[in-house]
C-alpha cells in the first residue's frame, strides 16, 4: 500500500472498513472519484435510473440487514432528487448513509455548475449533513456517519464532498484527521441493560396484572429480539400486539398475537400496558386510547417516552435485554398465568370474531369487478412463501394487504411509513432483493407509484433480480373519492375538473415492460389471480403483473377522524352523501361546539 492516496480512495477504503458491500445511486461527475474507487475496492455499486430509487433501495437494504444502507448522488439535482427518499428514511428512522457530490469550493457563489447547499436542504430530514472540504477528514466523517446513523434514534446522515478540494491531489495517509485505520474497537456495540430496581417493579406489576398487554415497536426488529418476544408471550402468557417493523417477530397466526383489527378494545380493557420500543405517534393515535390501564414504557431512546400517558415505570433498555431480564425474573409472572387465562381466551375469541367479520367482507369483495384490492390481499397472503419480503406501495391496495397478511418474521413487510409517499416500491424491491442475496421479493404497487418510480424496473431487470411487481391498476389517484365525495366527473370541482384525479383508463403496464424481458401478465378477472405468484416466481425474472382494479373502492382512511380537515371546506349541499354524513354533519359539529358545517360558498 502506497503512503499517499486520493480522497476518493481513502473514502472507499473507509467504507470497506465499515463493512459496506453494496451501495446504490446514480453516477455523476462531482462524485466520480468516490464512485470509481468504490468499484475498485470491491464494493457492489448498483446504478439506478433515478437517485430517489437509490435511497429507497438503501433504506430497504438497511431495514432487512439491520445495518446502514449506503446511497450516493451527484451535486445539485442529484442531491435534490434524493431528498424524498432521505425524508422517508428519516421518518422511518432507517440508518442510511448518503454520499453526495459537491460543487467546487473555489467556484462557490460565482455561478458554479450544479451548486446547491445540502446542509440547508437536508438539515431537517437527516440527523446531520456535513460538507467535507478536506480529503484528510473523509475517513473520519464516514466512520462518524455509520456510528451516528446507528445511534438511537436511528436515521440518515449525509456527507457532501466538493469536487476540487476533495479530489485535488493525493495526500499522505498519515495526514488523515482523527481516524484509526485499523479496527478501533475490539468489542461489539454495547447493550443497554435495564436498571435492576426498575426491572423488579416491572415484574411486580406484571405478576399482579390480570389483563396485561405488550405493545412492541420497531426496536424489537432492530434489536433482533423476536425469539425473546415469543418466549415472553408464550411462557409468561402475555398477549402481544406488534407494530410496524416488529410485525412477524412472533408469527402472527399464533393465538397470543393481537392483530390490529382487535387491539383498540383490548387496550381499553387492559389493566397494564407495556410499551416496548414504540414511538407513540400518528400510527398509535398519539396514545389517545381511552383506557384506564397503567403504562410501563421501555425504550432505548428516552425521547420516545410518551409523557402524557400515566406511567408507573419508565425504563431505558434495548428490547432484547429487557425481554431476557423479564424471562429470567419471570417466575413470579408465570405464577399468575392462571388468572390471565380468561384474558387469553378473550384474545382468541376476538380473533375468531374478527376473522368471521372479515369473511363477510370478503364475500362482497369477491363479487366486485374487475378486481377488488381485498381479493388481491387474500391471494397474496395465501400464495406468499414464508418469510418472503413484501413491499407496500399502493395507497388503496396496501391498506387491505397490511391487514390481511400474517407475517412470520420481523422486517418482512416494509413501506413508506410516516412519509406516506408513493413511488418507493420499485427501488425498495431492488434493495430488499439484494439484501437477501438476490432472492425474490413481492412489491404491491399502485398506478400512482408507477408513474413516479416505474422507470427503475429496468434496473431490476438489468440486475437480474426476481422481484415481482403486482400493480393494482385502478386508473385513479386516491381511488374512491369521486364516489365518496366529489361526485361523477368530480363535478364539485367545477367545469375545469377534467376528470379530477382519474388517470388514463386501464393502462397496460405489462405491455410497457415486456420488451425489457420481464415476465408479464394482465389480470382483469378474480379467477386469474389463482397461482399468479407461483407463475411469476417460477419464471425467475423481474415480473410485472398488471391487475385491473375497481376504481370506486373506498380507502379506510377517508372515514377516519384524522382525515376530517381534508373535507370540511367543501360545501355540504354539493358533496356526496358519504362525506357529508361522516365529516360535515358528523365530525364538523363534534369539533366546532355543535356548529353546522357551511352549506355553500
Amino acid at each position: 500500500m502506497t503512503t499517499t492516496a486520493w480522497g476518493g480512495q481513502l473514502a472507499a477504503e473507509a467504507l470497506v472498513r465499515e463493512g459496506v458491500t453494496a451501495m446504490f445511486g446514480l453516477t455523476g461527475g462531482h462524485l466520480q472519484a468516490l464512485q470509481d474507487f468504490s468499484y475498485r475496492a470491491g464494493i457492489d455499486v448498483y446504478q439506478v435510473r433515478h437517485e430517489q430509487a437509490g435511497v429507497f433501495a438503501a433504506d430497504a437494504y438497511a431495514r432487512i440487514t439491520r445495518r446502514p444502507g449506503v446511497c450516493f448522488g451527484t451535486a445539485g439535482p442529484g442531491m435534490l432528487n434524493m431528498a424524498t427518499g432521505i425524508h422517508m428514511a428519516f421518518m422511518a428512522r432507517s440508518p442510511v448513509v448518503c454520499l453526495l457530490g459537491g460543487h467546487k469550493s473555489m467556484e462557490a457563489d460565482r455561478g458554479a455548475l450544479q451548486e446547491a447547499d445540502p446542509v440547508s436542504v437536508l438539515g431537517s430530514i437527516t440527523k446531520w449533513t456535513r460538507r467535507c472540504h478536506n480529503a484528510e477528514q473523509a475517513s473520519f466523517y464516514i466512520r462518524k456517519a455509520f456510528r451516528d446513523a446507528m445511534t438511537p434514534p436511528y436515521g440518515p446522515v449525509a456527507i457532501e464532498f466538493p469536487l476540487d478540494s476533495f479530489n485535488w491531489e493525493p495526500i499522505e495517509r498519515a495526514d488523515q484527521v482523527a481516524y484509526l485505520a485499523d479496527n478501533w474497537r475490539a468489542s461489539c456495540s454495547p447493550s443497554v441493560l435495564p436498571d435492576p430496581d426498575l426491572m423488579a417493579q416491572v415484574v411486580d406489576r406484571l405478576a399482579c396484572a390480570e389483563r396485561p398487554l405488550l405493545i412492541v415497536g420497531d426496536d424489537v426488529h432492530w434489536d433482533d429480539a423476536g425469539a425473546e418476544l415469543r418466549d415472553v408471550a408464550e411462557r409468561l402468557r402475555i398477549p402481544v400486539n406488534m407494530r410496524r417493523m416488529s410485525r412477524g417477530a412472533v408469527p402472527e397466526h399464533l393465538d397470543v398475537v393481537v392483530p390490529s383489527a382487535i387491539r383498540k378494545p383490548l387496550i381499553r380493557a387492559a389493566d397494564v400496558v407495556v410499551l416496548l420500543g414504540l414511538s407513540v405517534g400518528y400510527f398509535e393515535s398519539f396514545g389517545e386510547w381511552r383506557t384506564g390501564a397503567e403504562f410501563i414504557q421501555v425504550c432505548r431512546n428516552p425521547g420516545d417516552v410518551a409523557t402524557h400517558l400515566p406511567t408507573s415505570v419508565e425504563l431505558q433498555a434495548d428490547a432484547r435485554s429487557f425481554l431476557r431480564h423479564l424471562l429470567n425474573r419471570g417466575a413470579a409472572v408465570r405464577a399468575g398465568a392462571e388468572a390471565r387465562e380468561p384474558w387469553l381466551h378473550r384474545v382468541v375469541n376476538d380473533r375468531k370474531v374478527a376473522a368471521e367479520r372479515r369473511a363477510v367482507d370478503a364475500a362482497s369483495e369477491d363479487a366486485t369487478r374487475p378486481v377488488h384490492p381485498g381479493l388481491i390481499a387474500r391471494a397474496v397472503s395465501a400464495q406468499l412463501p414464508e418469510g418472503m419480503p413484501v413491499v407496500l406501495d399502493s395507497f388503496t391496495a396496501s391498506a387491505f394487504l397490511s391487514a390481511d397478511i400474517e407475517l412470520t418474521t420481523s422486517g418482512q413487510m416494509i413501506d413508506a411509513g410516516l412519509s406516506a409517499a408513493v413511488g418507493h416500491g420499485v427501488g425498495m424491491g431492488i434493495g430488499a432483493s439484494i439484501a437477501t442475496g438476490n432472492k425474490p421479493v413481492v412489491v404491491l404497487m399502485g398506478d400512482g407509484g408507477m408513474g413516479i418510480g416505474g422507470g427503475d424496473i429496468e434496473t431490476a431487470v438489468r440486475l437480474n433480480l426476481p422481484v415481482v411487481y403486482l400493480i393494482y391498476n385502478d386508473s385513479a389517484l386516491c381511488a374512491g373519492l369521486e364516489k365518496y365525495c366529489y361526485g361523477e366527473g368530480f363535478r364539485v370541482l367545477g367545469p375545469k375538473a377534467r376528470g379530477g384525479w382519474n388517470l388514463t383508463q386501464d393502462v397496460r403496464y405489462d405491455l410497457m415492460y415486456a420488451p425489457l424481458g420481464c415476465y408479464t401478465e394482465n389480470i382483469d378477472q378474480p379467477e386469474q389471480l389463482d397461482s399468479v405468484l407461483a407463475r411469476a416466481l417460477e419464471s425467475g425474472k423481474t415480473s410485472v403483473i398488471n391487475i385491473i382494479g375497481a376504481r370506486d373502492v373506498i380507502h379506510p382512511l377517508y372515514d377516519n377522524v384524522s382525515a376530517k380537515e381534508m373535507f370540511w371546506h367543501l360545501p355540504a349541499d354539493e358533496v356526496e352523501a358519504p362525506v357529508r354524513n361522516r365529516h360535515l354533519d358528523g365530525y364538523y359539529p363534534q369539533f366546532h361546539g355543535g356548529s353546522a358545517a357551511p352549506k355553500g360558498h
